[in-house]
């Protein structure tokens, strides 16, 4: 088959490496893939990217001259974003192909719009949810009903497509690298009990609600080494002290889980986030909030699951685990056993078959 997935960008992030990942294994299978995105070719350097890639640039003009009219003009007659966008990547999308898949909610409009292969829309989180501006979150919401063949990426999704807009659509997990993530022997530096979690600006991935559920947490033990790693340091106030590593490798990162007694994932909402699993293919004891984890996170039997915004619950569950060495080895026992379930073989043979199903009519 010749595949054409349609993207936003190619910069490091969890949703861009799902996409990657599914791409070099179609490769792998020796299907004709191509990658047609906005960004420049060293966009996608961090992965090793197997598939034929097709840049569409932005002139660095253009999103300055954006910038200044929306903060400083505010006048939207000159606010073409996404418009073009959408334009520049439907134009740019090869003529040759079988399969467009959207990856994006702008992006499912350049795939609707270009009327190039057959058109799906692999969609990785409810999307309205990025925006504060009304009308974009209007537009993602638009995209939800244009008539792409709808892929879900978790459980939770799948159920807010039925609820909201009555459409059935097929899960397709994301996988994790089994060859980097798996249980390590480390030697610690100190005999503090370590807990480790993700961190970013962007408020929805709850940040704030972390810090202060680790206050809770330093308050009553004295015992705690807190641990952030990242793209880039957040740059909330914080009362309790932790250590940032920066743009960890992969196989540093695998080195980061397996030495944590608590890994935490504190959003408000995700769509099978992959850092709560890569932590239980380590064996590491994982918190997380419930919205997004359902595929693999089970309050009790391998994870301990908490409601999002509350930092309160946070700690509780921290301090639980911390304080309960049993219901830690549990856990690094499920772990790894669960993590185990999701291969990106058995990904790519959904997303296969979903396309030669599609092809066959």
């Amino acid at each position: 088959m010749k595949i054409n997935y349609t993207m936003f960008g190619t910069g490091l992030t969890g949703g861009v490496r799902v996409i990657l990942e599914i791409a070099n294994h179609l490769v792998k299978r020796g299907h004709e893939v191509t990658i047609t995105s906005l960004g420049r070719e060293n966009d996608h350097k961090w992965f090793p990217l197997k598939a034929r890639t097709i840049y569409v640039k932005r002139p660095k003009y253009i999103l300055g001259a954006r910038y200044v009219i929306r903060k400083y003009l505010k006048n939207h007659w000159f606010e073409a974003y996404p418009q073009a966008e959408i334009r520049k990547l439907a134009e740019a999308t090869p003529d040759d192909i079988d399969i467009n898949v959207a990856t994006f909610c702008f992006t499912a409009y350049s795939v609707f719009a270009s009327e190039k292969g057959v058109p799906f829309y692999h969609m990785q989180h409810y999307e309205p949810l990025f925006f504060d501006d009304a009308f974009l979150k209007k537009l993602a919401e638009g995209t939800y009903h244009l008539p792409l063949n709808k892929i879900s990426n978790s459980i939770w999704l799948h159920n807010i497509m039925k609820e909201k807009y009555g459409v059935e659509t097929p899960i397709v997990n994301p996988a994790i690298d089994h060859n980097v993530f798996y249980p390590r022997e480390i030697e610690k530096e100190s005999n503090k009990l370590r807990v480790i979690a993700f961190g970013k600006q962007t408020r929805w991935k709850g940040f704030p609600e972390l810090l202060k559920a680790m206050e809770v947490v330093m308050k009553q033990r004295n015992d705690v080494e807190f641990v952030v790693y990242g793209a880039k340091k957040p740059t909330y106030e914080s009362r309790v002290p932790y250590k940032f590593v920066q743009r960890p490798s992969d196989e540093e990162l695998a080195q980061l889980y397996s030495s944590a007694d608590v890994v935490v994932t504190a959003s408000w909402y995700e769509s099978f986030p992959l850092p709560p699993l890569e932590a239980m293919a380590c064996g590491a004891p994982v918190v997380t909030t419930r919205y997004g984890t359902e595929d693999y996170a089970f309050h009790g039997k391998n994870a301990l699951v908490v409601p999002p915004k509350d930092p309160k619950a946070l700690a509780e569950a921290i301090l639980r685990l911390l304080n309960d060495e049993d219901l830690r080895e549990q856990f690094r026992r499920e772990g790894p056993k669960t993590a185990k379930r999701f291969t990106w073989d058995n990904t790519v043979d959904k997303v296969e078959k979903l396309f030669k199903g599609a092809l066959k009519g």
